[in-house]
Parts: C-alpha cells; sequence; structure tokens
C-alpha cells in the first residue's frame, strides 16, 4: 500500500518552542506539514500535552518527484532544506492543536486521514 505522505526531516533542533521531535511531512497537495508535541499547563503543576499540526509556508513539495523548493520554486537539496530549517526561523502556518492525541503514532494517523483526503480532493479536482 502507497502512503500519501512522505517524511523529509526529523529534527530535536528547531526554532519551535518545543522540545520534543518536529517532523516535515510532503504531501501529495504539495505543502509540507509539520507536526510536534509541546506542553501547556491544564493547572497549576498540572502540564498536559497537546500536538501541532502546521503547515510550512515558504516551502513547497513535488510529492511525484519528492523534490522540495522554495516560496520561489527553486528546487533545493534535500540536505539543504535539513540545514536550512535547522538553522534559520522558518514561517508556520498552525492549522491545528489536538488536546485528545496522546502519541506521535496516533497524530501520524490523524495526518495519513488528512493526507488521504488531500489526494481525494485532488483527483477530484482533476475530473
Amino acid at each position: 500500500m502507497e502512503s500519501n505522505y512522505k517524511l523529509l526531516h526529523k529534527s530535536y533542533n528547531t526554532h519551535l518552542r518545543t522540545s520534543l521531535p518536529v517532523y516535515f511531512y510532503g504531501l501529495p497537495n504539495g505543502a509540507i506539514y509539520l507536526v510536534y508535541a509541546r506542553f501547556y499547563e491544564i493547572s497549576f503543576n498540572n502540564p498536559g500535552l497537546e500536538f501541532v499540526f502546521a503547515v510550512l509556508k515558504n516551502y513547497h513539495y513535488d510529492f511525484e518527484s519528492g523534490q522540495v523548493a522554495d516560496k520561489n520554486y527553486d528546487e533545493l537539496s534535500l540536505a539543504y532544506f535539513s540545514n536550512n530549517i535547522e538553522a534559520n526561523e522558518f514561517d508556520i502556518k498552525i492549522i491545528k492543536a489536538y488536546r485528545n492525541i496522546y502519541s506521535f503514532r496516533e497524530a501520524i494517523q490523524f495526518l495519513s486521514s488528512r493526507a488521504k483526503e488531500t489526494t481525494q480532493n485532488l483527483v477530484a479536482e482533476k475530473m
């Protein structure tokens, strides 16, 4: 079975406010999604964990060729992309933060369903 998303990079060293890993996934619609967890305070001395889904604004992904491009559609190597997002701040648009997801595995399953929806929408648009 073919996946509807591709892991581009996993980093523990980004400028996001989390000490947990950040996963960058390429989707068929050209978007690069970030999935990461962060802590929030439920009440005093009682932290919770939420999973954030965001889109990387200044980069695009060609799902068929596996090529990453910047906002000017200049193609970048995956190594350059990985180094660049770790070394510099980047623009993201947070789609939603979920507090009812309890693990990265559940978060990836949610991303997979989101990727499947975008794939179905792309197929419907082409018809």
